[in-house]
């Protein structure tokens, strides 16, 4: 993944551009000022992407490695659930890019130009380009994960049920994280997301339990 975003790394920075591209600058291409700086910044966005790239592989591994121990259904269970890890990432992602991204950069980079002209370094436009696209998608893995984690027994619903009333909390301080700004935009359309995924999840698993006739 890392060798493929390196090859293709013209590609994907106009790519991650897109969201805030009119915002940027006057030729809406961002700027750097230091001699090294475009090259950090790019092996660094291809660690990020080779991390996203490897994130659908890392979760077959965990499968792989926990697959003895696994009854007969389960395995079919976990088997099944693999196509939904993938489907679950992209969701986040293109939550991200197409949703998030545009509406909190053009409030952020429209705020104040009546006052000062922005001039955006590339470092600090592609630490939340790429950090937002990447965590938002595991973010979004959050129902299938409370769905397996009920199935196989590990955490019963009862339990998601009593951790519901922390879950905005939770949301907020997890929003802090993964924003690396703290404005109030970016926190928020960060944090009702993850609200609304744990409620979903909650139902699955709620359902789950059902199917399965559990008691707790």
């Amino acid at each position: 993944g890392l060798s493929l975003a390196w090859y293709f790394r013209e590609t994907i920075f106009v790519w991650l551009y897109a969201p805030a591209r009119r915002y940027l600058s006057d030729d809406w291409q961002p700027i750097f000022t230091g001699p090294t700086e475009m090259l950090g910044l790019t092996i660094k966005m291809a660690m990020w992407s080779g991390l996203a790239v490897a994130f659908p592989v890392a979760m077959y591994h965990v499968l792989r490695f926990l697959w003895p121990v696994l009854g007969r259904s389960q395995r079919r269970f976990l088997a099944g659930c693999l196509p939904f890890v993938l489907l679950c990432y992209l969701a986040g992602a293109a939550f991200a890019y197409f949703v998030m991204l545009p509406t909190s950069m053009g409030f952020l980079l429209q705020f104040g130009t009546d006052i000062a002209i922005p001039m955006i370094r590339i470092t600090e436009y592609m630490s939340i380009v790429m950090m937002m696209i990447f965590w938002l998608g595991v973010v979004f893995e959050l129902p299938l994960t409370m769905v397996v984690l009920t199935k196989l027994r590990v955490v019963r619903f009862r339990r998601f049920w009593q951790w519901n009333k922390y879950v905005p909390v939770f949301a907020t301080i997890l929003a802090s994280v993964v924003t690396p700004t703290f404005d109030i935009v970016n926190m928020t359309m960060v944090a009702v997301p993850i609200i609304i995924l744990y409620e979903v999840g909650l139902f699955c698993a709620f359902c789950v339990r059902r199917r399965d006739g559990a008691k707790k």
